[in-house]
């Protein structure tokens, strides 16, 4: 709990740093969700210097690019469609990414305000994921869909798409009870589960290989 007792300021929580330099300008050829191209592996690359995951550098503006556009136009306060626009690219070039609420160790936070998941190390945010959270909207006979708020640790996880009454968690790493953080199909721009906190199948394979998210490991959603 040290670590987070030296939390910035909450008007400043959800302030963004730079500067990253991000030095290319895009002449004729642009980024275009569903093709393949030199112009969406310069973005990609932009990106990931940034933190922002995007998947693998192959040019290829698929769903992980999508993700990683949500995340980046929600950083930015711009209109989330997952499309790259000249406004999208000037934020890119100010380099703004998330600030960290904890100061100190290694932890995920998850932004529900925004709908972000961040790897911290050392009170520096590294990666940024696009999330979906509870949609706040009544199910199973008058609970709610919200996501608990506080601090917690990951007590198991499952390495396999474990099926629940509410659907299908793929790999997920439960950090309260029932509630996990988990790959799925669909994870929009906005709240959208029962509660727990979703991100996209390679965001979660991600998770896993980086050792991000360890049994013990803690998470801070606010």
């Amino acid at each position: 709990m040290g670590a987070i007792v030296g939390a910035v300021p909450a008007g400043a929580a959800h302030a963004d740093r730079g500067p990253h330099k991000v030095t290319h300008r895009y002449q004729a050829d642009v980024p275009k969700p569903g093709t393949t191209s030199a112009a969406n592996r310069r973005l990609q690359k932009e990106l990931s210097a940034l933190g922002y995951f995007t998947g693998p550098w192959n040019g290829y503006y698929g769903p992980d690019m999508a993700q990683a556009m949500f995340a980046v136009q929600k950083v930015n306060g711009l209109k989330t469609n997952a499309r790259w626009s000249e406004e999208v690219d000037r934020r890119i070039r100010r380099g703004w990414v998330p600030v960290a609420r904890s100061t100190s160790g290694n932890l995920v936070e998850v932004d529900l305000q925004r709908q972000l998941l961040m790897v911290v190390r050392g009170g520096k945010v590294v990666k940024v994921f696009n999330t979906s959270g509870g949609n706040g909207k009544p199910y199973g006979g008058g609970k709610i869909a919200t996501t608990p708020r506080g601090v917690f640790t990951v007590q198991r996880q499952v390495n396999k798409v474990e099926k629940s009454p509410l659907g299908e968690l793929y790999r997920p790493k439960y950090f309260h009870g029932g509630y996990a953080i988990h790959g799925s199909a669909y994870v929009p721009p906005r709240p959208a589960s029962h509660g727990c906190v979703r991100v996209s199948y390679e965001a979660m394979n991600w998770l896993w290989k980086s050792g991000s998210l360890p049994v013990g490991g803690r998470v801070w959603i606010y």
